[in-house]
C-alpha cells in the first residue's frame, strides 16, 4: 500500500497537491513520538476552529497519548485504547461536518500505534474543511498552510 495516496475512506478531497506534498516531506522526517506531539496539536487546532467541546473520549484518548509519550504507557496500553467509539460517534452524529471531525480524532488517537495515521488525519481534516467551507480552495490552503506551521512547532527525535 502506499500510504502517501492513500485515500480510500475518505472519496474525493479538494485539496492543495504541493501543501500536501510539502507535509509529507516533514512527516518523512519524523518519529512517531514526534507525530504523537503533531497530533495533539492538531487536535487541539481543530477543537479552535470548529469551536466543538472534546467529548470524554477525545479527552480520555488525548491523556493517554500524553502517557505514552511520557513513557507511562506502553505500546499493548496505548493500542488498546478505545479508539472505536470515537468511530462509533462519527456514525451517529448525522453532521456531515461532526462526523469528519470525529473521523479526524480517530485517526489522530491512532497515531502513538502507527505513525501513518498522522498523515491520514490530516486529509481527514481537510475533508472536514471541504464540508464546512464546500469549494473553498482559501480554506483548505489555510488549513495545510497550518498543519505545516503545526508539525515544524514538534522539534525533530
Amino acid at each position: 500500500m502506499n500510504i502517501y495516496s492513500y485515500q480510500r475512506p475518505l472519496g474525493k478531497i479538494d485539496d492543495t497537491p504541493d501543501l500536501r506534498h510539502d507535509f509529507i516531506a516533514e512527516y518523512d522526517a519524523r518519529s512517531k513520538e514526534d507525530m504523537v506531539r503533531f497530533g495533539l496539536l492538531l487536535g487541539d487546532h481543530l477543537l479552535d476552529i470548529t469551536g466543538f467541546e472534546p467529548c470524554e473520549e477525545v479527552r480520555h484518548t488525548f491523556a493517554n497519548m500524553r502517557r505514552w509519550l511520557d513513557g507511562q504507557a506502553n505500546y499493548h496500553e496505548s493500542r488498546s485504547i478505545d479508539y472505536g467509539s470515537l468511530w462509533k460517534e462519527a456514525r451517529a452524529v448525522g453532521d456531515l461536518v461532526k462526523e469528519r471531525f470525529f473521523r479526524t480524532m480517530h485517526q489522530i488517537t491512532c497515531i502513538p500505534h502507527c505513525k501513518y495515521h498522522a498523515l491520514w488525519a490530516t486529509d481527514f481534516a481537510v475533508t472536514m474543511i471541504n464540508r464546512m467551507f464546500p469549494g473553498n480552495m482559501d480554506e483548505v490552503r489555510k488549513e495545510r498552510e497550518a498543519q505545516l506551521e503545526l508539525i515544524r512547532r514538534v522539534n525533530v527525535t
